[in-house]
């Protein structure tokens, strides 16, 4: 995990970048699933109300062919009882035969319960006539019908609603019943007119498969939509990461190349002065000794007009690979110009600073360089200085080592000199 956080640690700006991204990307991706959820419950919801549509267009089509003969007759067997209420507003429901045999009548309203009947023991689907003037006291409306009756006389047409009071909860829907010739049989005494609004149909739809239905979908959604953060939000930490990582070591390769000498592969000026300049601080402190070693190749100029740059290039590349091995491994050097080099040695006598510039010295004295067609043999000069308790900055080291460099040229090139 280390490893995978790591390229971020320096580009704390992705990090926000990427959380704000993760951010947006789960609030669009839930409120897409969230649309979708809720638009699958409205289609649930849109068929159950069909399905309510479909139940309230039968129950008008089956009253008006009962109404359109006058009623219907059963034989009054087992459990068939009379239309009491019939008999209440003047008409006799029974009709006996030759046969001894009894016909009742079965109006509109009484086929419709016991219909419901019958669809409430196979599905749980009721429904009944209500009205805000029954003849039949258990035909009177509950809250939401009597509501419902209210709205049909200011022209809604339908009425609908959830109702989750009840165990299981209920779609209720109910939609007016309209005044036609075949009611005023029944209900003429109670004022109404052909075409008016004389009560409606309640039809009540249990919604427990629904409901177990909106459940499932709720679940599968919130995987899904989990999954999908999930994978989508991998995608895009993977990519940034890749991004990232080359960025770093894009960040990397640029700081090496700010602070290194591109022909030697030594660090550059800039960059050994900055580290005199730590390394003087912390000497100061600590009142460690610090040794510096200012390197000069001999008759280098003579070598280029003799051979070449190209060759003078090689000249100093090896001398660089030569000093680069004879230095200690805490030991800073540097090129700081042309064929000039720089060495700092943090807590370095002036004894173990001179054995370095003397083992460098001879290290390069002693061996020819050569490109398979040429061969030289170089030496360097070397004026070495330590840390004095009286120097004021870094400048003053440099100046005095500068002028042990120049001493070492005057006496005769190819030796150090110490002040």
């Amino acid at each position: 995990m280390r490893i995978l956080l790591r390229p971020f640690e320096a580009f704390g700006e992705v990090k926000v970048f990427l959380i704000s991204l993760s951010l947006i990307i789960a609030l669009f991706l839930s409120l897409i699933f969230l649309g979708g959820y809720l638009r699958s419950n409205t289609l649930l919801f849109e068929t159950v109300r069909d399905e309510a549509r479909s139940y309230f267009a039968l129950i008008v089509q089956t009253r008006l062919w009962n109404a359109r003969y006058g009623g219907v007759y059963v034989e009054k067997q087992g459990d068939v009882q009379s239309n009491q209420f019939l008999k209440d507003v003047g008409i006799e429901p029974d009709i006996k035969c030759e046969n001894n045999k009894v016909l009742t009548m079965r109006n509109p309203a009484l086929m419709t319960k016991e219909i419901s009947q019958l669809t409430g023991a196979e599905n749980g689907v009721k429904f009944y006539i209500t009205s805000l003037k029954p003849i039949n006291p258990q035909n009177t409306p509950n809250l939401f019908e009597e509501e419902s009756l209210k709205e049909f006389e200011h022209g809604i047409k339908e009425v609908w609603k959830v109702d989750r009071t009840t165990t299981p909860p209920l779609f209720r829907y109910m939609a007016p019943l309209y005044v036609d010739e075949s009611c005023l049989v029944c209900h003429k005494s109670q004022g109404y007119k052909i075409g008016g609004i004389r009560g409606g149909i309640s039809v009540n739809i249990p919604l427990g498969e629904l409901d177990r239905k909106m459940k499932t979908n709720k679940v599968i959604i919130t995987v899904l939509l989990i999954i999908t953060v999930a994978i989508l939000l991998f995608i895009l930490y993977f990519m940034v990461w890749k991004l990232v990582s080359r960025l770093q070591e894009s960040r990397e390769q640029l700081k090496q190349i700010s602070i290194t000498d591109e022909l030697t592969g030594l660090r550059n000026r800039r960059y050994i002065m900055e580290r005199l300049e730590d390394e003087f601080q912390r000497a100061r402190r600590s009142g460690k000794p610090m040794g510096l070693i200012m390197l000069d190749l001999d008759y280098f100029k003579q070598i280029n007009d003799m051979h070449g740059h190209q060759f003078g290039d090689l000249v100093l590349k090896a001398v660089a690979s030569r000093m680069r091995s004879s230095i200690r491994e805490y030991d800073l050097l540097g090129r700081v110009g042309g064929e000039e080099f720089f060495i700092v040695s943090p807590e370095a006598e002036v004894e173990e600073t001179l054995r370095i510039a003397e083992r460098i010295r001879e290290l390069i004295r002693g061996e020819a360089i050569s490109d398979g067609k040429r061969e030289v043999t170089v030496t360097i000069s070397a004026g070495v200085t330590m840390l004095k308790e009286h120097d004021r900055d870094i400048d003053v080291l440099f100046s005095r080592a500068d002028t042990a460099l120049y001493s070492a040229k005057q006496q005769g090139r190819d030796r150090v000199v110490v002040l």
